[in-house]
């Protein structure tokens, strides 16, 4: 049943991801309005959750 859950979880996710383009600006838009939506206590200003203009694509996606 875990790997069932997983596997929903990391679909919902690819999903979102890929609505907004496997943008991370498209993707911080979408999660605040959602969070403002439903009045999460940790909403944050918009542009405070921009990447920055001048990263690389290789550093935006980095995970290590």
């Amino acid at each position: 049943m875990t790997d069932e859950v997983i596997k929903e979880l990391w679909t919902t996710k690819d999903n979102i991801a890929k609505e907004h383009g496997y943008s991370i600006d498209g993707l911080a838009k979408y999660f605040l309005q959602k969070q403002s939506a439903r009045r999460g206590r940790f909403h944050q200003a918009e542009q405070g959750m921009k990447a920055e203009q001048g990263a690389t694509a290789d550093a935006r996606t980095s995970r290590g």
